[in-house]
């Protein structure tokens, strides 16, 4: 303590030195806590982002489980159509079919990543409303006319393509933004 009193520029001298240290580590903590910040916000980010992604992708599977659902109604509705009319159930099948489009007119298919996924999706509902008119003219002239199982031929055929084509992107996809929608065309 003597030698301390007896040097008067030491207190000074001790005093920057606490002063510039005192700064250093004030710097230090600020620095540490915006690097915390900045991380804590991209980790944000990111969780934001992977339930985007997640959401992305579940609300495709739904869209491909309905599609599938009314593509499968046409196809089978095609395939069994000797079998309908031998048996009068065209108007529960029709039944069928309507509930189905109308379940598939519902969907937010021009939201859906992939314009390509949104046309298929799209095809298979026009398959529906198609098969309709057909099962109407047939219930109509209770018979399979020529033109009508051409139409029935061609109508499972374009569902079953879009089907195959829905499944493929659905199964394939992993939630990325960069697919082009149709409502960006």
């Amino acid at each position: 303590m003597n030698w301390m009193d007896s040097h008067s520029g030491l207190a000074s001298w001790a005093q920057a030195i606490g002063s510039f240290v005192a700064l250093v580590i004030a710097i230090g903590v600020a620095w540490w806590q915006g690097r915390q910040s900045r991380n804590l916000f991209r980790d944000q980010i990111n969780h934001v982002a992977e339930e985007a992604r997640l959401q992305r992708i579940a609300s495709l599977r739904a869209t491909v489980e309905v599609s599938e659902i009314v593509a499968r109604r046409v196809i089978e509705t095609a395939r069994k159509m000797p079998d309908i009319l031998i048996e009068g159930s065209s108007s529960r099948h029709r039944d069928a079919l309507e509930i189905a489009a109308l379940w598939i007119a519902k969907l937010p298919i021009y939201e859906l990543p992939g314009a390509l996924v949104a046309r298929d999706v799209h095809n298979i509902a026009l398959s529906a409303n198609r098969m309709l008119k057909v099962l109407e003219k047939i219930s109509i002239d209770r018979k399979l006319s020529d033109e009508n199982y051409k139409s029935l031929c061609g109508l499972s055929n374009a569902a079953e393509k879009a089907l195959v084509n829905v499944t493929f992107f659905a199964d394939e996809y992993s939630g990325r933004v960069e697919i082009i929608r149709a409502a960006d065309l």
